[in-house]
């Protein structure tokens, strides 16, 4: 009889020297070392390109390159990084109108008019509070009001953001270098709530105070200055460590965050100390960002906003040679012939000048909203009740105004013709120059026309000798 093995498992036909395991179960992929580790790695790579950036944002020396980075590419457009640019004129001042359809077009800008009015043309029952307001000068109440004309069309027309000239602008032939440079400031001081001196990310260096409460503006009621310039420099903001995320339709940070970008004046003071801190905290509230060997701003002995301006502005003595600064609005701040606003700010301040009340010139008026003190109203304008006091101390400490020494935008003082408004000092303007602008669009505005190349232009503030070009 033929015999037929059969295995352990009762399986016909397999050898006698063949054994049947079980076949073993696999793991599962992430419970393999070496596919674990890959994983992990890749999660701490993703992490800190989150985190910290994942490229570098680099600041050239050279005041006439761009910053090569997608974040900051809209300043290249032609509302400059803007919605709109609207410019105040009165209907009358057509040689302005005239001279700023040429500078704009030299500069490839797209401008919108708005119309100044006259305080005469005014009346008084359109005035907000107190009463005393009527008696201010004519020119002052009509400059209040073509103010209040530009906010109410930002607010009218929904526009995120708003550049706003007064017709007698100027800028550099630059102008989009520098705003680039400023763009990444205002990210910066309108988006980080750090304590950034509790932080060693942050290389802060304390530089002597020039400033005294003698010196400063008197349009404050209280110059608390600080006896140290907490400073930082804005290129070491935008390392891959420290690069700040970007998340916002405007090159200038977000339009939530902010209210005015006061990039056009004719002085400010050094930021003060910050309500909501200790004195020993720095923040984005009293921090100063430096741009140094910025060959844009003059020479220190340069550093004026008028001829008739008494001493140098406290940058000059304050910060090494072509220094520029970045910096909160709230040691005051003077002229507006250049600033902008969200929507955010444009109803605040809408709300403010235009119903709330005003009592002053709109730029003073500006300067001390901008460090959080409100217009004052007179003995006969009824003060808040105890109730609301913390609610207007919040208000107050969530205005956000930056600013920049020396201006990007000046007032230009034209050939044979003088400043309808009188300046710092008391005095008028009647040099033909434009101050704070090395190259100046409007001083080169011929030679602009003519088709010279840049080499050709006039430095009208150069650092040794008379005018040089370039």
């Amino acid at each position: 009889m033929r015999r037929i093995s059969i295995d352990t498992f009762g399986m016909k036909g397999a050898k006698d020297s063949a054994a049947f395991y079980p076949k073993r179960r696999r793991s599962p992929w992430y419970l393999s070392r070496p596919r674990l580790l890959t994983t992990l790695l890749c999660f701490l790579v993703l992490y800190t390109w989150l985190n910290f950036g994942g490229h570098e944002i680099v600041i050239p020396r050279d005041s006439w390159d761009f910053v090569r980075d997608g974040s900051v590419t809209d300043v290249m457009n032609a509302t400059l990084g803007f919605q709109k640019i609207l410019v105040l004129n009165l209907p009358f001042r057509t040689d302005r109108r005239d001279a700023m359809t040429l500078s704009a077009a030299s500069s490839n800008m797209q401008l919108e008019f708005v119309d100044g009015v006259t305080g005469d043309s005014i009346k008084q029952s359109a005035y907000p509070p107190p009463q005393e307001n009527i008696k201010l000068l004519p020119g002052i109440r009509g400059s209040w009001r073509t103010h209040m004309n530009a906010l109410q069309r930002v607010v009218e027309q929904n526009l995120t953001t708003a550049l706003i000239f007064e017709d007698d602008v100027d800028w550099d032939v630059r102008i989009r270098q520098n705003l680039q440079r400023f763009a990444l400031a205002s990210r910066f001081l309108s988006g980080n709530k750090e304590v950034l001196s509790s932080s060693p990310r942050y290389n802060i260096e304390n530089v002597e105070n020039v400033e005294t409460e003698e010196t400063t503006f008197r349009i404050l009621s209280d110059n608390h200055t600080m006896p140290q310039l907490p400073s930082l420099r804005l290129a070491s903001l935008y390392r891959k460590s420290h690069h700040p995320q970007h998340h916002s339709s405007s090159p200038y940070g977000d339009p939530s965050q902010w209210d005015v970008l006061w990039i056009g004046h004719c002085g400010a003071g050094f930021p003060r100390y910050s309500p909501l801190h200790k004195k020993t905290d720095v923040t984005t509230a009293n921090v100063i960002l430096t741009n140094p060997n910025d060959e844009t701003v003059p020479a220190p002995r340069h550093l004026k906003a008028h001829p008739f301006q008494g001493s140098l502005d406290p940058l000059a003595d304050a910060y090494p040679p072509h220094t520029r600064i970045y910096h909160r609005s709230t040691g005051g701040e003077l002229c507006t012939v250049a600033y902008a606003v969200s929507q955010r700010g444009a109803r605040r301040l809408l709300h403010q000048f235009g119903v709330k009340g005003w009592n002053g010139i709109f730029d003073s008026e500006l300067g001390r909203w901008c460090a959080g003190e409100d217009p004052d109203m007179g003995a006969s304008y009824a003060p808040p009740s105890p109730s609301s006091k913390e609610e207007i101390k919040k208000d107050r400490r969530e205005r956000i105004c930056l600013a920049s020494q020396p201006p990007i935008f000046a007032h230009h003082h034209p050939m044979d013709g003088e400043s309808d408004i009188g300046g710092l000092g008391g005095g008028y303007a009647t040099k033909f120059e434009t101050k704070y602008l090395r190259y100046s669009v409007r001083m080169n505005l011929e030679r602009i026309i003519m088709g010279r190349k840049e080499k050709d232009l006039v430095d009208q503030w150069p650092d040794k000798g008379a005018h040089a070009v370039r």
